[in-house]
């Protein structure tokens, strides 16, 4: 059942990779395409199994990620406001995140560990997804996933 989990997110993260990598759409397509990719990966990434495999993944260079990152310059927003922990409250005043900057980082961590998918070490390939999605790219997706919801409703409420 477990491999299966881990092929299935995969697949997504493929997907997704294969999306960041790609030309930009028309603006407003994208900007749901990425609400749709980045609801699909979150959701599958809290049923990763706790899988380890002693391989280190390759690093994805810099020239790579901001060739990623310039691509979402054609989102119809980059910015928005977030705060660092919604549990601290009242907290700290909120600051501003960047879209494309979580856009690109999620692509690098996802095909970090791809590259050790397509190699045949599942199991590392797992635990890097499942370590980075709790340590670093899942705070990435759930603020991209805010801002676009926002987005959306707010452009569908102009819209009619």
């Amino acid at each position: 059942m477990s491999s299966q989990v881990v092929q299935q997110f995969a697949d997504a993260a493929e997907q997704f990779c294969a999306w960041a990598e790609g030309p930009p759409q028309p603006s407003e397509s994208d900007a749901m395409l990425a609400l749709q990719l980045l609801s699909n990966l979150y959701q599958q990434a809290l049923h990763l199994p706790s899988l380890f495999g002693e391989q280190e993944p390759d690093e994805v260079t810099h020239d790579a990620w901001k060739i990623v990152y310039h691509r979402f310059g054609s989102l119809p927003f980059n910015y928005y406001m977030q705060c660092t922990d919604p549990s601290n409250v009242p907290g700290e005043l909120p600051g501003v995140a960047d879209l494309a900057d979580d856009l690109a980082d999620i692509w690098r961590d996802l095909k970090r560990g791809l590259l050790l998918h397509k190699a045949g070490h599942a199991s590392a390939a797992c635990w890097e997804w499942r370590q980075g999605f709790w340590q670093h790219w899942g705070n990435h997706a759930s603020g991209g996933i805010y801002a676009l919801h926002n987005w959306h409703a707010r452009h569908q409420q102009s819209a009619t």
